[in-house]
């Protein structure tokens, strides 16, 4: 779920600490200079997404949460991901943006029709709260790339 500052943002990964972006467009973009810092507006950002197919979405539809972290959610209601999948049956893989997401949705990954034929990938978060080194996270994020544009 989006944090406080991407809710107040109206925009996904809104927080400026987040690196999410700022891995997306080194995924993306192998040749993106590595000391550059993304500062493309949010109608940019989303094209990125759109030319390189890859979607974006919670794997919760709503929760209570004071703050932004994730180990604070409760009342959480999962995302219809059996009807989000037979709209889109060409996604073959998910990637989840932390632990927490992909434990989310180990829940609903037993329905045959979600599971089937596709790959669930669980990245370090991107999170400013993940103290895990920043460097370790793009390598792990890069992986991303074999799955661009198919």
């Amino acid at each position: 779920m989006p944090g406080l500052a991407s809710i107040k943002a109206g925009q996904y990964y809104g927080h400026p600490d987040n690196l999410f972006w700022d891995i997306i467009f080194r995924v993306c973009i192998p040749d993106w200079k590595i000391d550059e810092v993304v500062s493309a507006d949010y109608k940019t950002k989303v094209k990125l997404l759109q030319t390189n197919n890859i979607a974006v979405w919670d794997v919760l539809q709503f929760c209570n949460r004071s703050g932004s972290l994730d180990k604070e959610i409760i009342n959480q209601i999962h995302n219809d991901f059996k009807d989000f999948f037979q709209n889109h049956p060409k996604i073959k893989t998910v990637f989840f943006n932390g632990k927490k997401a992909g434990e989310y949705f180990e829940k609903q990954k037993s329905e045959p029709s979600i599971s089937m034929d596709r790959d669930f990938i669980t990245l370090p978060s991107t999170s400013p709260s993940n103290t895990t080194n920043s460097f370790y996270v793009l390598k792990e994020w890069i992986q991303i790339r074999k799955y661009l544009n198919n």
